[in-house]
């Protein structure tokens, strides 16, 4: 699996379903964008998001039996 095909992908609709869990109002969320989507520290913080959940995942697949 290539980072532009699959893994990257991936990670990003892992971390959308997280942040969909975690506030599943949409109404909400379209609320609140405007004062994350405009600040770097928020920006990077949703990165980390991205990078946390898909590495918990590759670590509970690479530990399965």
């Amino acid at each position: 699996m290539d980072l532009k095909n699959g893994v990257r992908p991936l990670a990003i609709m892992l971390s959308r379903k997280t942040t969909g869990a975690i506030q599943p109002d949409g109404d909400t969320r379209q609320m609140l964008r405007p004062g994350y989507a405009t600040n770097a520290d928020s920006l990077t913080m949703a990165a980390h998001v991205v990078a946390v959940e898909f590495a918990t995942v590759a670590a509970a697949n690479y530990w399965r039996d």
